[in-house]
């Protein structure tokens, strides 16, 4: 058997809790040196885009309460994101640029913020206790009640504290007597803070309309606005595309690791190590990996064999922007019909990525693959052809946009720093599977390239 690098650490999984999560040494000598991110620090949100977005539409302000979407307006992972909460926190914006963005968060956000280690947006804190359900109760109230309380640490004054420490008392000292009673008084001060005391909002999740029902804004009207903020977040600002390209190479870079660490009689859950193995030492976090059959893995009782075509489709993410590429492998010399399915495929895949360019349409791209690829042999049943935008989600374009717009869908059309993939899989149970994705950025007259394009069939 030949040594691969699954065998050599004798056991991946004992081995990836011990890895750096650093590039490792073995990406320089290949000659693949991941960038570095030209910006670190750096607002996300494209504001232009969301004012422009915002006058389109007619709408008076965003509201947030996805985690996804409060992180790329305010550039804040609140602890209660971290835990998984219920309502882990909040973000506003105005449609005003005089105006601040808000998160509406516990004030376990502050001390973060104080930090000033990056761009973010403005606190509006709120606590608990001293008024029963005062977070979340269903019973309307003419004015915000007293008694909002939270935990304040006791601060040393014998000695001389740090700038940072000093930068956290003064975040601590500027609600200790004035903190909204819950998030419901929380959202409505950021709302009133921004001007927005009626009209109607765009919300991500309709809960928050049964929050401000608490609260003294009947005028204002939520509404379900989700595909929205998917639509702001298409065209990437300079800080998200900085965030992206590292955490696409990254991923680029662990997905032919893996292939070439692979063997027959291996099963799926030792890709998923060897890929998690190989993400952790660049510093990125896997969202997942598909191996052989999507939704089904491997056909031969779920483990690799020699002499069939697979696919493997891997996504991480470097601080939540995601990497997303496919490449097709085979154990063995390949046969004519997965020859002719392989360069099918890959032809597919230039005509593609020749057409990319401003102006051109999700629609236009998935037909040149479509008829590129049946044109030169592959059976028309076993493809499929999907453009989808990529960054804090795997698809991150709106699907489809409410009724209250008047439009049901869309078809995209690709605009400057978008970033996108263009999946171009083929799948036929009882044959096997392949597939050819790469992540890139839309310029101004074609495409940049956001991971290796190299190795599209890598044969073992």
């Amino acid at each position: 058997m030949k040594m691969n690098r699954r065998t050599a650490l004798g056991g991946l999984a004992a081995s990836a809790l011990a890895a750096p999560a650093i590039a490792g040494t073995a990406d320089k000598a290949k000659g693949h040196v991941p960038p570095k991110p030209e910006i670190d620090g750096g607002a996300l949100i494209n504001r232009q885009r969301a004012y422009a977005v915002m006058e389109e539409y007619g709408l008076d302000g965003l509201i947030a309460l996805d985690p996804i979407n409060v992180y790329y307006m305010t550039n804040v992972r609140t602890i209660g994101v971290r835990f998984i909460t219920e309502y882990p926190g909040f973000a506003t914006m105005a449609p005003d640029p005089d105006m601040p963005i808000y998160l509406v968060s516990g004030s376990s956000a502050a001390w973060d913020i104080a930090n000033r280690d990056r761009e973010t947006a403005e606190l509006m804190p709120y606590g608990y206790g001293g008024w029963n359900a005062a977070a979340f109760n269903t019973d309307g109230l003419p004015e915000e009640p007293t008694g909002g309380a939270t935990r304040h640490y006791h601060f040393r004054e014998d000695v001389e504290l740090t700038a940072r420490e000093q930068r956290w008392k003064a975040a601590s000292d500027s609600f200790r007597d004035d903190i909204a009673a819950s998030a419901a008084w929380g959202l409505a001060r950021a709302l009133k803070a921004q001007g927005i005391t009626r009209g109607r909002v765009a919300v991500d999740d309709m809960r928050i309309a049964r929050f401000l029902s608490q609260t003294d804004l009947p005028d204002v009207e939520c509404v379900d606005g989700y595909g929205i903020f998917q639509l702001i977040r298409m065209v990437k600002t300079p800080q998200e595309l900085a965030f992206q390209k590292l955490g696409s190479w990254n991923n680029g870079e662990a997905c032919m690791d893996t292939i070439n660490a692979l063997e027959p009689g291996m099963r799926h859950s030792d890709v998923e190590q060897i890929f998690l193995y190989e993400c952790s030492r660049r510093g990125n976090r896997v969202n997942n990996v598909i191996a052989g059959m999507p939704g089904g893995n491997f056909p031969d009782d779920g483990v690799l064999v020699a002499g069939k075509p697979y696919l493997i489709d891997c996504v991480s993410n470097y601080k939540g922007y995601m990497g997303d590429i496919a490449r097709t492998f085979f154990f063995g010399d390949p046969p004519k019909e997965v020859e002719m399915r392989r360069r099918a495929n890959q032809l597919a895949r230039e005509a593609v990525f020749d057409a990319i360019r401003p102006g051109v349409k999700y629609s236009t791209l998935r037909r040149i693959g479509l008829d590129t690829m049946i044109k030169a042999g592959m059976p028309a049943h076993a493809v499929f052809v999907t453009p989808h935008s990529v960054g804090l989600q795997h698809d991150d374009n709106p699907m489809r946009m409410p009724n209250w717009f008047g439009v049901e869908a869309f078809d995209h059309v690709l605009e400057e720093d978008m970033t996108l993939t263009v999946d171009l899989p083929y799948l036929e149970v009882g044959w096997g599977s392949g597939h050819n994705e790469d992540l890139f950025r839309v310029t101004k007259s074609g495409y940049e390239p956001f991971n290796t394009e190299r190795d599209p069939f890598v044969v073992l």
